[in-house]
């Protein structure tokens, strides 16, 4: 064998050995499937945030990107807890809210039951909440309205995948989607009174990891900057609406009213960088209809985003809830362990959140009062109380009743 054989075959055996390094499986992300967990994610400033290209042994240095809002992702809760998960999902580890919009109209409430299996990430089912519009300020009778259906659908036995494991360098994804809303509309001057109607909406989804190599952040701790090996996914997808009255194609008079486009073609692209030893990606960077929509980054560092973290059974702190709903707050009360702001966060059951409050005092024992909307209603809710590098010091629940 000459040396530059020898070479070469060195070579191949390292390149080959690095790809292969990076596979990750269920076990690599951090989501619990067994407690109520909130993903805090860091939206990023777009300015001068450049599209990461994918190859081999690439190296992506984001160390310099730019913060802004601090925002919870989603809420993901126990599947044991039926105030959250129904049992038409019986294999769902997690839910989050999701909201629709039907020209100016926004359908709020709506679940999407997903969950973390050895197999992959996947879409167990939808709650789509309906609900019912006036059309008055377009058309000027009281009597027009629209009214969307409430409907269930259940992907229990043929999941929608976002992806497989193990997620390596190799793999790829398609799956296509036809969703159907079912709707009810009456307008007076068009002749439709309570006449049905239909939003089609065909999906087409392809998943592809287009790079591995080096990923470079900021260190949420300060000082030196922080290196991951990962995979770089880009995900591809494509959504056209179809409308429909009485079965056949609605009208454009009505549906331009209503700011809808027959057959419209939305297209989006999204970056992902996944790594070992998170809750889901590191950094995501969306594209819609060619310009750069929105970045983010996952900074809650859950059980062990660097070796140098402390664990947080270790840095948890006990708090004391006081609820005074004729006051319309409560009290929480804790030992705080440093002088840096920390944050509260407090959700429904629904995974809204209702209260974020920023906690500025000393450290030592802290009786902070968290106001609460006028209008909650009565009910359960849950708090996650986190220092100044977002890592959760506490988690729990409270009943409130006025």
């Amino acid at each position: 064998m000459t040396q530059k054989l020898y070479l070469s075959l060195c070579l191949f055996c390292f390149i080959t050995g690095l790809n292969a390094q990076i596979s990750l499986t269920r076990s690599d992300f951090t989501i619990s499937d067994n407690r109520a967990d909130t993903i805090l994610s860091q939206v990023m400033q777009r300015q001068g945030f450049q599209i990461p290209k994918g190859g081999n042994n690439q190296f992506w240095d984001y160390s310099n990107a730019l913060d802004s809002a601090l925002v919870p992702q989603r809420f993901v809760t126990s599947v044991l807890d039926p105030l959250f998960i129904p049992f038409d999902f019986p294999n769902a580890t997690g839910a989050y809210t999701a909201s629709y919009v039907f020209g100016p109209f926004r359908v709020t409430d709506n679940f999407q039951f997903e969950r973390y299996g050895d197999d992959g990430y996947s879409v167990q089912g939808t709650i789509f909440a309906g609900g019912s519009f006036p059309l008055s300020g377009f058309t000027g009778f009281r009597s027009d309205s629209v009214t969307l259906f409430r409907k269930v659908d259940n992907y229990t036995d043929n999941p929608l995948y976002y992806y497989k494991f193990p997620l390596t360098a190799n793999s790829k994804h398609i799956w296509t989607y036809r969703n159907v809303i079912n709707f009810q509309i009456t307008v007076a001057l068009a002749g439709l009174n309570r006449t049905p109607g239909q939003v089609v909406t065909n999906e087409y989804k392809r998943d592809s990891t287009i790079g591995w190599g080096t990923l470079r952040m900021r260190n949420p701790r300060g000082g030196s900057p922080l290196d991951f090996a990962v995979l770089l996914v880009e995900t591809t997808e494509l959504s056209r609406d179809s409308f429909y009255l009485s079965s056949t194609p609605a009208p454009g008079l009505i549906l331009t009213a209503l700011g809808l486009e027959q057959n419209a073609l939305r297209q989006s692209k999204t970056y992902a960088f996944y790594g070992a030893r998170f809750a889901s990606a590191i950094l995501t960077a969306a594209i819609r209809n060619d310009t750069l929509a929105r970045v983010v980054r996952n900074i809650n560092p859950v059980r062990g985003l660097t070796t140098d973290l402390p664990d947080l059974k270790k840095i948890a702190v006990k708090t004391k809830l006081f609820p005074n709903p004729t006051a319309g707050n409560l009290v929480l009360e804790f030992e705080k362990s440093d002088s840096e702001d920390w944050d509260v966060l407090m959700y429904n059951t629904q995974g809204q959140m209702v209260a974020l409050e920023r906690i500025s005092a000393p450290g030592g024992k802290v009786q902070h009062v968290v106001q609460l909307k006028s209008g909650l209603s009565n009910g359960t809710y849950f708090y996650h109380l986190l220092d100044q590098r977002s890592l959760i010091r506490s988690s729990g629940s409270f009943v409130l009743q006025r």
